[in-house]
């Protein structure tokens, strides 16, 4: 498990923004060796917050829908290590919704996981569906 990323959304985004209308998925995937259910119950402690709602993708089959959606760095065919923001409307149909802003760690490029951006970025969306 990768764990800084979860540590960056519960510390730059849960803890600083006290919105109930605020929900956050926490999809753990397994894609590093020791990578499995029990790691993943043991990282939920580390996104503690009522409002996220945690979830094991054992077949990556969450991963790899969205690394069809996103342009992933390196040619990527699966979405690990990503950070997502949907407004409230965004459905699940044929497939997962486009999100409407994103962030990663795999690799080095404007869109590399920064706490400050995404939290600006979760509250512009959070803003413009208000």
């Amino acid at each position: 498990m990768c764990l800084q990323g979860a540590r960056v959304v519960q510390e730059q985004v849960l803890n600083k923004i006290g919105s109930n209308k605020l929900k956050v998925s926490v999809v753990w995937t397994p894609v590093l060796g020791g990578d499995n259910r029990r790691a993943a119950q043991d990282a939920v402690k580390l996104v503690p917050d009522k409002r996220a709602t945690h979830y094991w993708d054992a077949d990556k089959s969450l991963g790899l829908s969205y690394g069809k959606i996103v342009e992933l760095p390196r040619g990527g065919k699966l979405a690990w290590d990503i950070y997502f923001v949907h407004d409230g409307k965004a459905e699940w149909k044929d497939g997962p919704p486009k999100p409407d802003y994103w962030m990663h760690q795999l690799g080095r490029d404007e869109r590399r996981l920064d706490g400050d951006k995404l939290r600006e970025a979760v509250q512009k969306i959070m803003k413009a569906g208000s």
